[in-house]
């Protein structure tokens, strides 16, 4: 047997049935009425009862009451059932004043003839199963069941009882009451009512209201039988109410607790058994007796048409097939990738040393280059400002000063006068380029006989990237030089090879000569080989004194800079 909880709750009181269900079979195990006051959640209350009864994860039946759905008798032409779920959902959006595309309908056929059918269509909003989903999360309950209360009750009555034509099932809740009206064992109609508060009115209201229920129903005659669902003791005067002034003979009270198996001591029974008659209908029909009543977690629905098993493998194993051949495919190719890369990766293995080695390079060339940027030429900086700068009837320099930076290049700063303002404008224009900055300040008119009146303070600075490849860029031209030297030896080379190889081979051969033109040859050597020895020792001679002379640079650029450091 399966352990379920039903559940039903409203704003005074929760109320909790658990029993073991085996298709009609039901064995009640606990029954709980708790009340809520003010404060106070049911959600609260039910995870606290949960956690005492250890009861997560128990499959969980909810009863919802007539004012939480739209309850509406509808009349449709005569269909086949597979379209009639469609065609309820259609009506009921029409019909229904709060349903949407979104409300979830479910509904139970009360007649059904050759002219049309006749059923009852209930339709809540989403928010709402939302709302008792969380109730449940909260407490580690599975969802099955939220099925319409007054059905519920109905179907535990109707479906053990032998019904009259017309028969009369009234639930008496704390401040309302659930009236359902069936026919020949079938629910015609639903209705909910306000009771007052005042115990003694009661009877009364429910007399008033079982009338009302009947003219709108169409039954214009006195119901076979009434059922008061709960404790003879407790609702007498209801029972005797009814008897009296609606004229029906039979009227029960009946606990539902009567009609299943009870495995609860009945002193520990709460003393309203009527209202949990909804909780135990709904446990007697969740597993058999599931058409009887309207479940929104699982409404009616248009039946699924019997799949074609032939149609349905070839939908299924032709796309698997194409799937498993470009699988294929897709593989083959990427195994040719994985070759090539695996070869690509031991080529790159292989030049990782090299890699690494070229690293070590450029770290130690850019650590060069860092210190090389500091070193300023200051002597080409000099040379360039005495070639820019205006000429000295314009310009006086006082004092220079210059300074290599940490982060590369430096400046050099001046100190003099000029005659007029216009010369300060005129060497800035011209000291400044794309390597150089300049900067002037401090100017100021000196009163006085003084030719150059006018004192300023300029600051050259010279960037150390603009040194860098300057740098570079001598190195540059000085490899091209050497290039082309070498291209220019090589020549020389290969054509004074050609020449030795040509000489050789105009050479006449001789035939052997005689002792006496041997001997001439042989002074003709020895000659040869004196005379050769002489050039041998005059070689060095020459290239010593070609050594000691001194070239016509070397004194021009000695002079070059004693004039600079004067």
């Amino acid at each position: 047997m399966v352990k379920k909880l039903a559940l039903d709750y409203d704003a005074h009181e929760l109320r909790l049935v658990v029993a073991n269900v085996n298709g009609n079979r039901v064995a009640v195990t606990d029954i709980q009425l708790i009340p809520i006051n003010e404060g106070e959640s049911a959600s609260e209350k039910l995870r606290r009862y949960v956690n005492d009864a250890g009861l997560q994860k128990t499959e969980t039946l909810v009863a919802i009451g007539r004012g939480k759905a739209e309850l509406r008798e509808l009349q449709l032409p005569a269909v086949p059932d597979e379209e009639l779920p469609d065609m309820v959902r259609f009506q009921a959006i029409r019909s229904f004043a709060s349903a949407s595309d979104r409300a979830i309908v479910d509904f139970l056929v009360t007649e059904r003839s050759s002219e049309g059918i006749t059923l009852i269509a209930a339709a809540v909003p989403p928010s709402e199963l939302d709302r008792e989903r969380e109730l449940c999360s909260t407490s580690d309950l599975p969802l099955e069941r939220v099925a319409l209360r007054p059905l519920a009750a109905a179907s535990l009555y109707l479906g053990q009882q032998k019904s009259a034509p017309v028969t009369v099932m009234i639930d008496l809740l704390a401040n309302d009451a659930e009236i359902v009206v069936a026919r020949e064992g079938k629910v015609i109609f639903v209705r909910t009512v306000r009771l007052p508060e005042n115990e003694e009115h009661r009877p009364g209201a429910i007399v008033s209201e079982l009338r009302r229920t009947m003219m709108a129903c169409g039954e214009t005659k006195t119901p076979q039988k009434v059922v008061v669902w709960g404790n003879a003791d407790v609702h007498s005067a209801e029972v005797n109410a009814i008897k009296e002034k609606i004229g029906c003979d039979d009227v029960q009270a009946i606990s539902p607790f009567d009609l299943v198996d009870v495995q609860v001591a009945r002193e520990k029974m709460p003393e309203h058994t009527g209202r949990f008659a909804p909780l135990v209908g709904l446990l007697n029909s969740s597993t058999a007796n599931a058409d009887v009543l309207i479940d929104f977690m699982n409404p009616r629905r248009r039946p699924e048409e019997k799949p074609d098993h032939l149609r349905r493998i070839a939908m299924i194993g032709i796309p698997i097939a194409a799937v498993l051949l470009v699988g294929f495919m897709i593989y083959r190719q990427f195994s040719q990738w994985d070759r090539k890369i695996a070869v690509l990766q031991d080529e790159i293995n292989l030049l990782i040393p090299s890699a690494e080695q070229a690293d070590e390079s450029i770290d130690r060339t850019e650590k060069i280059d860092q210190f090389l940027d500091r070193d300023v030429n200051w002597l080409d900086e000099l040379r360039r400002f005495a070639e820019l700068a205006p000429p000295s009837d314009k310009l006086i320099v006082r004092s220079i000063n210059g300074n290599a930076l940490t982060a590369g290049g430096g400046y050099l700063r001046l100190t003099g006068g000029v005659t007029e303002s216009s010369v300060i404008d005129q060497m800035q224009s011209s000291l400044r380029d794309e390597t150089h900055g300049v900067v002037v300040k401090d100017t100021n008119v000196q009163q006085g006989d003084d030719r150059y009146r006018w004192s300023f303070t300029e600051t050259i600075t010279v960037d150390g990237n603009d040194l860098r490849n300057l740098r570079y860029e001598r190195m540059e031209a000085q490899l091209a030089s050497t290039e082309a030297s070498s291209t220019e030896a090589s020549s020389d080379d290969e054509s004074v090879t050609e020449e030795i190889d040509g000489g050789s081979q105009m050479t006449p051969p001789t035939d052997e000569p005689d002792d006496d033109e041997n001997s001439e040859t042989s002074d003709v050597d020895a000659t040869d080989e004196s005379a050769a020895e002489g050039d041998d020792k005059a070689t060095p001679e020459t290239d010593e004194a070609s050594e000691a002379a001194p070239t016509g640079d070397q004194p021009s650029e000695s002079k070059s800079e004693e004039e600079v450091s004067t």
